[in-house]
C-alpha cells in the first residue's frame, strides 16, 4: 500500500471505491502488467439523468458501521496513514481499533505484553 502511494500519489484506501462501482469499465493499460483495471470513462454516461425519485445515501447500507465526518489534527491523520501503509491495513481501520482499545471494547482479550505497552505509554504521557 505504501508503494502505491509512492508510485501514484494515492492511498489504496482512498481509491478503492472505484473497485466497487458496478458501472466502471475495465481495460488493460500500459502500466497494468496484464491486470484489468477499473477505468472511469464518459463513454457510458448519459447526457442527463432523472433523479426526481432518487434518495440520498448508499444503495446498500453497511451493517454495524456508520459513516461520519470528523476533524482530526493533520499530524494525527498523517501518523495513522503512515502506520496503515506500513502495516498493510487501512488507516480508518487503525483509527477504529485505537478508539475501540481506548474504550476498552477490544474484541480480543488484552495479553500481558499489550498491557505492559499501554502502561508504559500512559506512564510516559503522565510523566510518571
Amino acid at each position: 500500500m505504501a508503494a502505491n502511494f509512492r508510485k501514484n500519489g494515492v492511498r489504496f484506501s482512498d481509491a478503492e471505491g472505484v473497485l466497487y462501482d458496478p458501472l466502471a469499465l475495465t481495460r488493460e493499460d500500459d502500466a497494468s502488467e496484464g491486470e484489468a483495471r477499473p477505468e472511469r470513462s464518459g463513454d457510458n454516461m448519459k447526457k442527463q439523468y432523472d433523479f426526481s425519485q432518487a434518495t440520498r445515501g448508499a444503495v446498500i447500507a453497511p451493517h454495524g458501521k456508520t459513516r461520519i465526518t470528523i476533524y482530526l489534527d493533520d499530524d494525527v491523520l498523517q501518523e495513522f496513514r503512515e502506520r496503515g501503509d506500513a502495516a498493510g491495513r487501512g488507516y480508518q481501520t487503525l483509527i477504529n481499533d485505537a478508539l475501540r482499545e481506548h474504550l476498552g471494547k477490544s474484541r480480543q482479550p488484552v495479553d500481558s505484553r499489550t498491557l505492559r505497552r499501554i502502561l508504559r505509554e500512559e506512564l510516559r504521557r503522565t510523566g510518571s
